[in-house]
């Protein structure tokens, strides 16, 4: 074992000599990633390595920042040809914005740039045909409009599973709590006041589908933003948000006023598409979050069920107070169906979960004695060498045990290794940690021990364990011989315990 430490460090230290002759034959660190590797094949360069320069990125996104602003100042002077204009050239200008990051991305990360620039394309097309006389075209500008919204949508859909892939639970709250949302923000203030044009027929259902999907993703995006607060998440969020006021003013209201508003929010969504893409931290929106335990508490299941039966009670309270009489099922339905529901639900998770933590017990616990396995114990010494701790190796093996299972039977053995267990536990202190390694061999692992500490506790476990333990056929008395390694810098669990085992034997041996 020794011998594969020593070759490993070798290695390492060539590593690190050939790394330190590369830089000093001029070569970048950066270079290294396009070297062949693999039998010849190249790996992709990481985002990072792919770099606009700090001062020239912070003028481009000043200068794109000033000219939406003067795009978004101009719009409510402009007649209707002219507000066209500024729409076409604002969905326009995004695009090369959005090229850029798409630059800056590696080539298997770049989807979601792509359907941006597509989605600004169908847009931008639209946009034209608006300008253009005549019915056809005008409808045909809302279509490719349409679709182009749901690449928008389709994208943040991606950026949202690339990025929450690992805490999926907790997004899928987020989406379920903001669709709810939606519902009450449809059922209570946009379904009332649609205008005319859109209270029947495909406008009415687009514009439903658009809220809710919309409503949804900004929910799931929201849950990210709190994850990685970094500055291109929430201007992806900003845009969304400002996409959904821009379509649903005009849908409920002929105020020029605010006919207008929505206008210069249309061009603010361009607008913080293009700063996305410009600005240096939307290449990080495709990268994993860290992943944490998910867990369906109380609480969880308390919010999940309001979101789910408040569109119920909404629409069923509307429907009641308007005189129909099915509201009153839906409203006592949604009150008595889904907490019970939700109740099951929280029973099958408790079943689960505990569950989960006999197998994670099993896994890692000795099934006689409850003290750690083999495995565990090595993996928890390994982190506790690793975060620097001051660590002390205990072997421990049972004298006369061979005797006792001869004279009471395996199953009486049984029962004096679980008391031995026990009297483990209660001599360790509290930091520290017992393995039963088989048979009648046990090891501790002391953790911020003085050499002292590490005596006084290895007597204790002796005299615990010499204590007399009754057993059915009488009473019977084993004995400890012990052993003890330090741990140094250069020992590694496994090593630590050889050394332990090692004096263990020296010290049986010579008090035979």
């Amino acid at each position: 074992m020794r011998a594969k430490v020593r070759l490993s460090r070798l290695i390492q230290s060539h590593d690190a000599a050939a790394l330190a002759t590369l830089r000093v034959k001029g070569m970048p660190m950066g270079d290294l990633t396009s070297r062949p590797r693999n039998g010849g094949q190249y790996e992709e360069p990481a985002e990072s390595a792919i770099k606009v320069q700090p001062h020239r990125n912070k003028v481009m996104r000043g200068g794109y920042l000033a000219a939406s602003l003067l795009l978004i100042a101009l719009y409510p002077f402009l007649p209707a040809a002219g507000r066209d204009t500024v729409l076409l050239v604002a969905s326009l200008g995004a695009i090369p914005a959005v090229l850029v990051v798409r630059h800056r991305t590696r080539p298997s990360r770049r989807r979601p740039w792509e359907l941006v620039l597509a989605a600004l394309a169908l847009v931008s097309a639209g946009n034209l045909l608006a300008l253009l006389p005549g019915e056809s075209a005008a409808s045909l500008g809302s279509l490719l409009d349409a679709v182009g919204n749901v690449f928008v949508l389709a994208t943040a859909l991606v950026v949202v599973m690339r990025q929450g892939r690992d805490r999926v639970g907790s997004i899928i709250d987020t989406t379920i709590a903001a669709l709810a949302v939606g519902g009450v923000l449809w059922e209570m203030l946009l379904a009332p006041n649609l205008i005319p044009a859109y209270q029947t027929g495909p406008a009415k259902m687009a514009l439903c589908v658009v809220v809710f999907a919309l409503c949804g993703v900004v929910g799931a995006m929201a849950q990210l933003v709190i994850i990685r607060p970094v500055a291109a998440m929430r201007l992806l969020v900003t845009a969304l948000v400002l996409a959904l006021f821009a379509y649903t003013i005009p849908a409920t209201t002929t105020n020029p006023q605010l006919s207008t508003a929505a206008g210069m929010m249309l061009v603010g969504v361009y607008t913080a598409v293009g700063l996305v893409g410009l600005d240096p931290t939307a290449v990080e929106l495709l990268n994993p979050v860290p992943a944490r335990p998910d867990r369906l508490s109380v609480r969880r299941l308390v919010l999940l069920g309001l979101a789910i039966t408040i569109v119920p009670i909404v629409v069923g309270a509307r429907q009641l107070f308007g005189g129909t009489d099915g509201g009153l099922a839906l409203l006592i339905s949604s009150a008595t169906i889904t907490p019970l529901v939700l109740l099951r639900v929280g029973q099958l998770s408790t079943q689960r979960d505990q569950a989960v933590q006999a197998l994670e017990h099993a896994a890692t616990h000795d099934a006689l004695t409850g003290l750690l396995n083999r495995r565990e114990f090595v993996s928890r010494s390994s982190e506790a060498l690793a975060r620097g701790h001051r660590c002390a190796i205990l072997f421990c093996d049972l004298d006369r045990f061979k005797a006792v299972n001869d004279r009471f039977g395996h199953a009486n053995g049984d029962k004096l290794l679980i008391e031995v267990g026990r009297r483990l536990r209660e001599s360790v202190r509290a930091q520290d940690f017992a393995s039963r390694f088989g048979g009648d061999e046990f090891v501790i692992l002391l953790q911020d021990a003085t050499l002292d500490e590490v005596h006084a506790i290895n007597e204790r476990i002796i005299d615990a364990i010499s204590r007399p333990v009754r057993m059915p056929g009488g009473v019977v008395t084993v004995g400890a011989s012990t052993g003890i390694a330090l741990a140094t810098d250069e020992l590694d669990p496994e090593e630590l315990i050889a050394r332990a085992d090692h004096a263990m034997y020296a010290a049986k041996t010579s008090s035979t």
